[in-house]
């Protein structure tokens, strides 16, 4: 069982921000801290930062043991539980047999998994990437320019999920990259 490095965790949490403050998310869910979703059940403006009325009627209303604004260390609990289920979603991921993926592609991953929900390691995409045997730095043997080329494509087709987040998915791959022998040349939503 792999776990997500201190690069990664860095890598996440500047991809999420940290908040203090219960605001809404992209599709106006009650989100607080690292982008630790509060709940699914109740909706509001779109990135907007809730009034502390709001707030705290959305605590009483889910009986939660907590309100706005959270401490820096609840959200660092929050960010710990909630990247534990990532981990664990891309740990169940089956490889090919003898591949292993590198702390890179796996912090990649987790970054996806976590941003897009588990859902996405079960795309024909990311499926397609993960049984291509040459994308692993654990590959043994030479690669051929087509072969890498080959790699640089999956790669840029896997992580193309969520058009509003180029920047992101296109950081998530070239993690995904880093060390693998082969580049991120085509970035995400080009191919």
């Amino acid at each position: 069982m792999a776990n997500l490095s201190a690069n990664g965790v860095t890598f996440m949490k500047g991809h999420e921000g940290l908040n203090l403050k219960f605001y809404a998310d992209p599709k106006g869910f009650p989100t607080v801290g690292y982008g630790h979703l509060i709940t699914k059940s109740t909706t509001y403006a779109a990135n907007t930062t809730l009034t502390q009325a709001q707030a705290d009627a959305l605590s009483k209303s889910l009986g939660l043991n907590y309100t706005s604004p959270i401490t820096q260390s609840q959200a660092n609990t929050f960010f710990t539980n909630d990247t534990a289920s990532a981990v664990a979603a891309v740990n169940k991921v089956a490889l090919p047999a003898g591949m292993s993926l590198s702390q890179n592609q796996f912090d990649a991953l987790v970054s996806l998994t976590f941003n897009a929900g588990a859902g996405v390691l079960s795309t024909n995409d990311v499926k397609a990437l993960l049984a291509y045997k040459l994308i692993y730095s654990s590959f043994q043997g030479p690669r051929s320019a087509e072969e890498l080329d080959n790699c640089s494509k999956l790669v840029s087709k896997a992580f193309s999920y969520d058009s509003s987040l180029q920047r992101r998915r296109n950081e998530e791959a070239e993690l995904f990259c880093k060390g693998s022998g082969y580049t991120h040349k085509y970035p995400v939503y080009t191919l």
